[in-house]
């Protein structure tokens, strides 16, 4: 995952068998699929001011879409 802004950044988001991963630091091997955001997009979903299907619509993906609509589905806890 990839956001693009002043507070961005880029993670690597892995499946394991209970559930994802987030590492802070992208994998510089082999990945699926990349998801880049902008800041107000990427904010906005994970605190469900956009639905999913609205961010995909704005996300630059490439790769597996599946993995790219899972992304998608992030939500945040903010306090």
């Amino acid at each position: 995952m990839r956001i693009d802004g002043p507070a961005g950044g880029a993670w690597t988001v892995t499946a394991t068998g209970d559930g994802w991963s987030l590492a802070a630091q992208p994998d510089a091997g082999h990945v699926d699929a990349v998801v880049g955001l902008d800041t107000e997009t990427a904010w906005r979903l994970c605190t469900r001011g956009i639905q999913p299907g609205a961010a995909l619509v704005r996300a630059r993906i490439d790769g597996d879409r599946q993995l790219a609509e899972a992304v998608c589905q992030i939500v945040s806890i903010v306090y």
